[in-house]
């Protein structure tokens, strides 16, 4: 007895043929012409290898074999509906843990308002933070320890999927006190000869600064690097040295002396993404995550 080569569909047809009581009803009903529907339940009782009708009657009647396979066909056709409802369910519902890539500055910028939507939204929902560096949390997500990062664009990865969802002009920070500090806007090559306040080579935002250096002539004087926007900032304002940040960075801290200078040459951005792998499992709770994520910065 092969159980395991029935066909759902042939004993869907089966239990709609004893339940109408009639092959031509259990057709009309299915939407199955009468010769399919026969030909249904001969493959059926071939594979079970029993009849399960009566044939002597004029009505449709069940053979012993036939009240056991029906009673059982309406347990695998009741059970399969609960597995398509439950799928369609997950569509829409969200739980579990979702672990985010998030370096440190860009999730003091970029992140609070994405996980406070989210959280709301799907309480049942974990969220397990890694602070790691662009480069960290790329490698984390191609190999699927990370189900989805925020990390500086460009990212040339062919193993990920990449979305840019924010952008940012650069601006030229210095103090208050500084002789450019009253400038409209700079060309960068002008501050060549100044000392840098940059962010550790660990960060994207250090090579894009270097880069830019590089394409106005001159490799910058870097007096000292840090992981924190905030100090660099502080250490602007106290005229340790200048520092090239996005514009959003300038804005946010409050009470320190620094004045912000648009660069109009060479022109550059601060453009951050989402990633995620192209070969792991993409759940509800992450697609429901990238969601609010295009809710929010599209």
């Amino acid at each position: 007895m092969k159980l395991l080569d029935c066909k759902i569909r042939d004993l869907k047809i089966f239990v709609t043929v004893v339940e109408e009581r009639n092959f031509t009803r259990a057709g009309e009903k299915l939407f199955i012409a009468q010769p399919s529907i026969s030909k249904s339940i001969q493959r059926l009782e071939e594979e079970l290898q029993v009849i399960l009708f009566d044939r002597r009657m004029r009505d449709v009647a069940l053979t012993d074999a036939g009240e056991i396979v029906y009673e059982h066909s309406k347990q695998v056709l009741a059970l399969m509906k609960r597995m398509e409802t439950g799928i369609e369910d997950l569509s829409d519902a969200a739980a579990g843990q979702l672990k985010i890539g998030l370096p440190q500055i860009i999730g003091t910028f970029i992140f609070p308002p994405i996980g406070k939507a989210y959280t709301e939204r799907y309480p049942k929902v974990a969220l397990k933070i890694e602070e790691r560096g662009g480069i960290v949390t790329e490698k984390l997500v191609e190999k699927g320890e990370l189900d989805v990062g925020f990390v500086v664009f460009p990212v040339d990865n062919p193993l990920l999927y990449t979305e840019q969802i924010y952008e940012d002009s650069f601006v030229l920070c210095v103090s208050a006190n500084h002789p450019l500090a009253a400038r409209e806007q700079i060309e960068l090559h002008e501050v060549k000869d100044e000392q840098f306040i940059v962010f550790a080579k660990t960060f994207a935002l250090h090579k894009i600064v270097m880069n830019a250096c590089e394409r106005s002539g001159f490799t910058p004087h870097v007096l000292l690097e840090s992981t924190q926007w905030d100090l660099v900032l502080e250490l602007v304002s106290v005229q340790m040295g200048i520092a090239i940040l996005p514009r959003v960075f300038a804005n946010k801290l409050k009470n320190i002396e620094i004045a912000s200078i648009p660069i109009t040459n060479p022109s550059f951005k601060w453009q951050v993404g989402v990633i995620t792998s192209k070969k792991y499992y993409h759940s509800a709770a992450l697609k429901r995550f990238l969601d609010t994520v295009h809710e929010i910065y599209r």
